[in-house]
């Protein structure tokens, strides 16, 4: 099993940057950088990562896998169903996960996935970033009803560092673990929104109905209101408007 190789700074502009340029001077797979505090931490069509210093889990790993560089996003669902198992094995969580990147518990998001991906003259690496609310006990307004921590879902104070080991073995553990589709089986498992009326923005419309899984590469798909399937590579947005199974 690859064993995660930790990097620590105090502060960064963004552990993915740093992971990036570590990735193109030549360090191999298996390094994670980790950081108590982000200045420009991101997520997906490049929103941004909020987090309170010392009270997050902040880290990126370096992946390559091998195999076509579109492939490369689907670590994204490695990773996430790795800290879903965390969370549950460690914290004693109910944890799902959001297609395509989030991790939920109780409906509220507790984690965010970012997959960057950089052809190099050794071939194309891929750097996961993950965000993880560890310790917050309040979040901004704009954030209350939507976001989580674990010490909120547990009530009490966790180690931060002790989740971070924990975190990069289960996700190293998964991507070890075998093939796109036993992982993609497991995520399907803990896939939260199954069976909700759903909102996803993609491609500048917004497709409506009922939320039903996704294919064997990952996409998502939803029964539109004419009895269609949609099939979803990527999305701007996606909002629940209904009742969901989890």
């Amino acid at each position: 099993m690859l064993s995660p190789r930790f990097h620590h700074f105090d502060e960064v502009g963004s552990t993915n940057d740093v992971a990036l340029e570590m990735a193109q001077a030549g360090e191999p797979e298996g390094a994670v950088v980790v950081a108590r505090r982000q200045l420009e931490g991101r997520g997906r069509r490049g929103s941004r990562w909020w987090d309170e210093p010392g009270q997050s889990l902040l880290m990126s790993v370096i992946l390559a896998p091998g195999g076509p560089v579109d492939e490369l996003p689907r670590l994204s669902f490695v990773a996430s169903l790795g800290v879903a198992e965390c969370l549950q094995e460690v914290c004693g969580l109910d944890a799902c996960v959001k297609w395509p990147n989030d991790v939920m518990v109780g409906g509220k998001k507790i984690a965010g996935l970012l997959v960057e991906v950089a052809v190099l003259p050794r071939g194309s690496v891929a750097v996961v970033g993950i965000g993880l609310n560890v310790n917050q006990t309040s979040f901004p307004d704009e954030l209350a009803d939507t976001a989580t921590s674990i010490s909120i879902e547990t009530g009490r104070t966790w180690d931060v560092e002790r989740i971070t080991v924990s975190v990069a073995e289960h996700v190293f553990s998964e991507y070890d673990a075998g093939g796109f589709a036993d992982v993609l089986r497991r995520w399907r498992e803990r896939m939260w929104g199954v069976g909700a009326r759903v909102e996803v923005t993609a491609e500048g419309r917004v497709v409506s109905g009922i939320m039903r899984g996704v294919d064997s590469t990952g996409a998502l798909v939803v029964g539109d209101d004419d009895g269609n399937e949609c099939v979803i590579h990527a999305a701007d947005g996606l909002r629940v408007v209904g009742e969901s199974s989890r």
